[in-house]
């Protein structure tokens, strides 16, 4: 173990609580201000320590993006068991938007291009199956599924990453009010619609 300045014990440093310190300074301040500097503050290391554990940023931002996507995976997946076609689908339409609700700076990161393509594809397999059995249990043809699942994602993300981005906000007096919720939940209405009537013809 090493000291601090003050003398006290500090854990040593394994990936880990590397990666767990950048989620927090991620989450705090933006994925954008996520530096190696700004990391080695966080963790009252040097930067030479930190490449130890990861190679690089791109490669720290790499792992982020992947563990993002697989903890997302893990809420969603929660989130369909004991549901099935269009209600499952609105299970999981209400867990995404959580997500990026409590993780927005994460949300985003996982919404970027891949940095690792094989390892981010890898962890996004559990999201990716969930809402497939949905599809599937929506009584849609084989052939269907994939580009089913992705419209409906696509639907569901553009609100979920406006939201995220604070895109919304306050409209302003000018603006009649209205509920966001009620807005997600049309949007939701329109892409299981979509998915259901897809199935139907």
């Amino acid at each position: 173990m090493s000291t601090d300045p003050a003398g006290n014990r500090r854990a040593r440093l394994d990936q880990e609580a590397v990666l767990q310190a950048a989620e927090a300074l991620v989450d705090r301040d933006g994925y954008d201000a996520l530096t190696m500097t700004s990391l080695a503050a966080e963790l009252e290391t040097r930067v030479s320590s930190l490449y130890n554990h990861v190679e690089n940023l791109e490669d720290l931002r790499a792992h982020l993006q992947v563990r993002a996507m697989r903890l997302l995976g893990e809420h969603v997946r929660s989130a369909a068991m004991g549901h099935a076609g269009a209600d499952g689908l609105r299970a999981i339409s209400h867990e995404l938007r959580a997500f990026a609700r409590r993780f927005p700076q994460r949300y985003a990161a996982l919404t970027r291009p891949p940095i690792d393509r094989d390892e981010f594809f890898a962890a996004a397999v559990t999201a990716i199956e969930a809402l497939s059995v949905m599809v599937r249990s929506a009584g849609l043809p084989e052939e269907r599924h994939l580009p089913t699942g992705m419209a409906v994602f696509a639907a569901l993300h553009g609100f979920v990453s406006l939201e995220a981005a604070g895109y919304f906000g306050d409209p302003g007096p000018e603006v009649q009010p209205f509920d966001l919720d009620e807005v997600f939940e049309q949007v939701i209405r329109g892409s299981v619609t979509a998915a259901v009537l897809e199935a139907t013809h």
